[in-house]
């Protein structure tokens, strides 16, 4: 009985996991594996220096201008993203979720 209340414990705890793109104030909102970027507006959950095919199933490894590369959230339409975000998709089929918008000159997919 204990080990059945500990796994439906800790399914229930992954399943409320924050996800790629989820807004957060610090670190701990986004779980283990991703940050809280607080530049975003509402704060973003992400995985710093990705590389490509290394973010979870819902994201994309994006590198921005500086070099920087973050997993950010995929999408297909503006209705993917949250409030105040806007689908990027200004290369091929690998559209993201960003508060500001870039241009294909800006961003360029991390490969």
């Amino acid at each position: 009985m204990k080990l059945a209340l500990t796994a439906l414990i800790l399914s229930l705890a992954s399943a409320c996991a924050a996800a790629v793109g989820d807004e957060c104030s610090s670190s701990t909102d986004c779980g283990r594996e991703l940050v809280c970027d607080t530049s975003m507006p509402g704060g973003y959950c992400t995985r710093a220096n990705c590389e490509t095919n290394s973010c979870p199933e819902e994201g994309v490894c994006i590198e921005f201008p500086d070099q920087s590369r973050f997993c950010m959230l995929r999408c297909d339409s503006g209705s993917d993203c949250r409030d105040g975000y806007q689908c990027v998709s200004n290369w091929g089929d690998l559209p993201f979720c960003s508060a500001a918008p870039y241009s294909e000159a800006q961003t360029t997919p991390a490969n």
